[in-house]
């Protein structure tokens, strides 16, 4: 059976968009794709979960940084947010195709729920950034609660609606290094081995690969990205930098 989609609607957030907040990217080669670091402001591109906003018109859209530069290493100065956006989809409603941004909502541990130090150990607010999580997935509770799941621990992270920790995060070791136990439903999860064994091998690799199989993935998780002559491999980013040591290399 073949399945056949068609694309009815689309918006453009440009990758040049900043919102307020420190400079951001310190820790990139400067410059990275073309553009001067450290970033005057905080990027809003990125991001890693989406769900439709409090406001119940079912057009605004909460969206969900992801950690920031793609390392643990080199995102300390990228504040983990969650954006609203307004999207205007060409081909539905009269859309012309552009994003607005309502603001967005700041992660942060004012009351000190993170057991483990945090970059921002010492200031009065305690914003969260991508080398404290690295956030992936968003729920939206029914009292305005957000349930955000973390990768570097695994952890599940429960705010409130302004963005603030209200308890310890909860660890979910079975989601990757246990055995596989039992979901809600008393079903088998589904271990998806993300980019391979990203956090003991360089990822997208055949070994990386091959280690997450023999750790009990069901499945891998592989990204796509062009090359300049137009062949698909398998990277997360368009360039070699964070991740080899190709800027050692002269030609």
């Amino acid at each position: 059976m073949s399945i056949t989609t068609k694309l009815i609607g689309y918006a453009e957030l440009p990758a040049d968009t900043f919102a307020t907040g420190p400079n951001s990217g310190a820790a990139l080669v400067n410059p990275t794709n073309g553009r001067p670091t450290p970033f005057k402001g905080q990027p809003v591109q990125g991001f890693s979960g989406v769900q439709f906003s409090r406001s119940g018109d079912g057009k605004t859209l909460l969206l969900l940084s992801d950690n920031g530069y793609g390392a643990l290493g080199n995102s300390a100065d990228y504040l983990l947010r969650i954006q609203e956006a307004d999207p205007s989809f060409r081909g539905l409603d009269l859309g012309n195709s552009t994003v607005k941004l309502n603001g967005f909502i700041q992660l942060s541990d004012p009351n000190k729920k993170v057991p483990f130090k945090i970059v921002r150990e010492n200031t009065p607010e305690r914003w969260l950034t991508g080398a404290d999580f690295d956030v992936e997935s968003i729920v939206v509770a029914p009292n305005g609660d957000l349930w955000i799941g973390d990768e570097f621990g695994p952890y599940l992270l429960h705010f409130d609606s302004q963005g603030r920790l209200l308890d310890a995060p909860i660890a979910t070791p079975n989601a990757i290094y246990g055995p596989k136990g039992s979901t809600l439903s008393g079903q088998a999860p589904i271990i998806i081995g993300h980019r391979g064994a990203s956090g003991e091998l360089p990822e997208h690799t055949l070994e990386a690969y091959r280690l997450a199989i023999l750790r009990g993935a069901d499945f891998i998780e592989p990204d796509l990205v062009a090359t300049k002559d137009g062949q698909l491999i398998a990277r997360h980013e368009p360039n070699l930098i964070a991740t080899t040591d190709v800027a050692s290399r002269s030609e």
